[in-house]
């Protein structure tokens, strides 16, 4: 993608006519005011185009211009020198009848303008790339503004970044002053998104955005009343600055009348990569497509500034000549395409595959369970930051009485953004037949701590595994399981073939037992161990309310679950997904330090419940409006149920068949 230079469009803004601008700026900012006409914005942008290609700089500007195709873009970046120019309407830029910021062979965006004599810090530095998944944090200003179409908007984001595994999104709903800063600093957001109403600076007031002025019945009685102003907002950002800020409210994009010159100059001063805001007043159903055609760019891979085009390019579909394409404002400090810099370990067609496999083949309709993962993503280290614990328990209670509360998809999405992070990933499910004859009949139900080690040793070597181990592999531990079962002397491996397992029962007969099944265990870790020396393995155990409780409480906890869970230097992490009642008779409470607390799921609020509801049809493709009626049908309960979404699904689509 071919990009014009940037100190030709600093000539221009150099050698604008200051008098002839000032003439008209109060008329400029007005042009999005209600009842402007189409004729209006029009002229603006030809008046502009003129002020920034004086002399010289026409002649320039056409013959960059002309490089650009559809397939390959120009990109164009527009650095606002003077001060008080910034405030003006520049994405309506109009050469000979062509809306420049609207063309598709051209890509718009602004630099952020510094003080020449600035010294370069590290903080200006282009961004270095990342590991994925991008996180996003949505904060939604005043949850009780029904004017502001919040729960619509999230559920266009959610649906935009459905592919699994690539991206976390958070919503927080009216935090405090605390709640905010503490969530910047401890959750490092990528992206952090505002929705809200941003309010400009009068005479001792900086601009700002208002948390929690609209007060009705969902917002907790002591919410707090408070703004986030431009002064605060580098104390906001001292630990932690996002990569992109979308200020997706009302004139946050330049306040003349501020100190730091607005919202969305205050974040960029505070060294973020870049900001999208907006510069004038706009309606909340744009706001919700224009929040929509942003992440569906952003979660394909596309750089910021070809996102706010799409953007434009959707809101003047949608909207016509209404002048709402023009309201979105990028300013960037680094190259567009450099600002989300942030990529999956494995190759994106190896993800694509494993997405479409039965396992994960769902998980674009998990909806929400942010925290739970969120709390998951912390302690198998799928951030920059250290894993909190090598052990991870998961359980569920549904106070409704309802039979799932989603713990297995829970434990799917988890494993795939280990496996974007660049981790070996294994899931083994231990309700799945064992047998050393796949056409035999498949053992019992429950499993004993023998068949606990072959499942999992199987499920390594499955194919149906992104990276499933070789059948070598095992092959130490297979000759010691051999030997050791019937009490035998172990043979060595190393200069013979293969060795594979008898699949013969434990002899608790012979003498030793438990010695005996310690060698077994030694082996079988060292096994896992020899297999990924240098690089984190995640083994989740589903179902394991399978594993008889005596057997794992007796055996399998001190001989495999908890020299995992010790062991903290391990790449080894484990993840034991079961009901809550097995996992409080199996798991001994005098080391519960290793595995307390469970990670808990349980029923959503009505509020939350209908929040999700909304996203689910989002992404499943269904109408919210008729699917509302339905989904209100079951807020005759206090609680909502993971269940309830596939519920609804098949109601919607036997109806849509004509079947009820």
């Amino acid at each position: 993608m071919e990009e014009a230079e940037t100190g030709a469009a600093h000539e221009a803004t150099e050698n604008i006519d200051l008098a002839e601008a000032a003439g008209r700026i109060e008329e400029l900012r007005e042009v999005f005011k209600v009842g402007s006409g189409d004729q209006r914005r029009q002229d603006a942008g030809d008046f502009l185009f003129q002020l920034l290609t004086p002399g010289a700089v026409g002649p320039l500007w056409q013959q960059a211009r002309a490089s650009g195709t559809e397939s390959e873009p120009l990109r164009i970046s527009i650095e606002i020198a003077v001060e008080e120019l910034r405030s003006l309407p520049w994405e309506l830029l109009r050469d000979r009848g062509t809306l420049l910021f609207h063309h598709p062979k051209l890509l718009f965006s602004r630099l952020h303008s510094t003080e020449r004599n600035e010294p370069d810090t590290v903080a200006d530095q282009a961004p270095q790339v990342e590991l994925g998944p991008m996180r996003v944090l949505v904060v939604v200003c005043n949850p009780d503004d029904r004017q502001n179409l919040a729960d619509r908007e999230i559920a266009r984001v959610g649906a935009a970044l459905k592919k699994p595994g690539r991206t976390h999104l958070q919503v927080l709903d009216g935090p405090s002053h605390e709640k905010l800063f503490d969530e910047v600093r401890t959750w490092r957001p990528h992206i952090l998104h505002f929705i809200g109403h941003g309010m400009p600076a009068v005479p001792g007031a900086p601009s700002r955005l208002p948390f929690n002025w609209a007060t009705e019945h969902t917002q907790p009685p002591d919410s707090q009343q408070w703004s986030l102003t431009s002064d605060q907002v580098t104390e906001l950002l001292d630990e932690w600055r996002p990569r992109l800020i979308v200020l997706n409210a009302c004139r946050t994009t330049a306040d003349p009348l501020d100190r730091l010159g607005g919202l969305a100059h205050a974040f960029l001063e505070a060294h973020v990569g870049a900001v999208v805001s907006m510069q004038a007043d706009i309606d909340s159903p744009v706001s919700v497509v224009f929040a929509g055609e942003l992440y569906q760019v952003l979660s394909q891979g596309g750089a910021v500034d070809q996102a706010v085009h799409a953007t434009r390019r959707q809101l003047r579909l949608t909207y016509a000549d209404e002048g709402w394409w023009a309201l979105p404002v990028l300013v960037t400090r680094h190259r567009p395409e450099s600002v989300l810099a942030i990529h999956p370990k494995p190759r994106e067609e190896d993800i694509t595959k494993l997405c479409e496999h039965s396992l994960y083949s769902g998980l674009e309709l998990f909806v929400d369970r942010a925290d739970e993962r969120r709390v998951a993503w912390r302690a198998l280290g799928v951030t920059e930051q250290p894993a909190e614990r090598p052990l991870l328990v998961v359980s569920g209670h549904s106070i409704g009485g309802y039979p799932h509360t989603g713990k297995t998809w829970l434990t799917r999405s988890c494993l795939l953004s280990c496996f974007v992070r660049g981790y070996r990933i294994t899931y083994v499910d231990l309700g799945t037949r064992l047998s050393a004859n796949e056409a035999a009949e498949p053992g019992p139900e429950h499993k004993g701590w023998l068949d606990l080690l072959r499942t999992i040793r199987g499920a390594c070597m499955d194919n149906s595994q992104p990276e499933p181990l070789p059948a070598e592999a095992f092959s130490p531990f297979n000759a010691t399981l051999n030997a050791m079962v019937k009490g035998n002397a172990p043979v060595t491996t190393a200069a013979l073939e293969p060795v594979a397992d008898r699949w013969e029962p434990f002899d608790e007969q012979v003498g030793q037992a438990d010695q005996r099944r310690k060698r077994i265990f030694r082996a079988f870790l060292d096994a896992l161990h020899a297999a990924s020396p240098d690089r984190v393995h995640v083994l989740a155990l589903d179902h394991a309310e399978l594993l008889l409780p005596a057997s794992c409480r007796q055996i399998v906890y001190p001989e495999l679950i908890a020299p995992i869970a010790r062991n903290e230097e391990s790449p080894l992490r484990l993840v034991l997904v079961a009901t809550e009642e097995w996992i409080f008779r199996a798991l001994p409470d005098e080391s519960s330090r290793l595995w307390k607390p469970p990670l808990r799921l349980g029923d959503f609020s009505q509020r939350e419940f209908m929040r999700l509801a909304e996203e689910y049809c989002e992404r499943a493709g269904l109408d919210f409006s008729e699917a509302r009626q339905v989904f209100e049908g079951f807020r005759g309960y206090e609680y909502g149920s993971v269940e309830v979404f596939g519920d609804v699904r098949d109601i919607l689509v036997k109806r849509t068949a004509g079947q009820t």
